[in-house]
């Protein structure tokens, strides 16, 4: 929501094909989800800055049969983790894109796809192999 004081800079982030997360200034750890404090120190020293939208595939799940209504027709569908390169220990969820399903493999190489949502308010953060 681009609203939030929490997401609205990974939004206006997205929007420009970038991706962004916040950085402690005390401790220099990557973190995400976003948060007011830093996980790792407690530091209220916090900025957003960008890292290469690329990582690792980590995990991922399929998805055989949609609970959300609309989505039906998407399935089987995969939804991944991604462990990314620029930050260490911050990984990422979205959807896998242009790709099958039978070529995910732990480790794979990933780059970030920002595709439209539905409503068209912003840019979702998906992955696909590279």
């Amino acid at each position: 929501d681009r609203a939030d004081i929490d997401t609205a800079q990974f939004w206006t982030g997205t929007d420009r094909d970038e991706l962004q997360v916040k950085r402690c200034d005390d401790c220099s750890h990557h973190h995400w989800p976003p948060r007011g404090g830093c996980p790792y120190c407690g530091s209220g020293k916090l900025q957003w800055v960008r890292v290469a939208p690329k990582g690792k595939l980590f995990s991922w799940v399929v998805v055989h049969r949609s609970q959300t209504p609309g989505f039906d027709a998407e399935a089987p569908y995969a939804v991944v983790l991604v462990a990314l390169d620029d930050a260490p220990g911050v990984r990422m969820v979205g959807n896998l894109a242009g790709a099958t399903l039978d070529k995910l493999k732990a480790g794979l190489a990933m780059e970030a796809v920002f595709t439209p949502s539905a409503d068209g308010t912003v840019k979702l953060v998906n992955w696909r192999p590279i």
